[in-house]
């Protein structure tokens, strides 16, 4: 697999993310606080501009009220 930071699975993993921060109610600046990062971090993370990692994947999903499993199942259509 490409680990370019354009590939498409990242890109889906991305919208994912997005997806579940704004049905979660949250603003890039909440998310931000929950992660105790800066909103520029968040948003750059869905740009792509930065690598999603496998613990950073499973707060946002705890913040969000989502089980990360349940998440990546539906990411990887499982």
């Amino acid at each position: 697999m490409s680990t370019s930071l354009y590939h498409a699975d990242y890109e889906a993993l991305r919208a994912a993310l997005r997806a579940l921060r704004v049905q979660a109610g949250l603003t890039q600046t909440d998310m931000a606080a929950e992660l105790g990062v800066g909103q520029s971090y968040v948003s750059k993370l869905e740009r792509g501009e930065n690598y999603v990692d496998v613990i950073l994947f499973a707060r946002w999903c705890q913040i969000c009220k989502v089980r990360p499993g349940l998440a990546l199942d539906r990411l990887l259509r499982v």
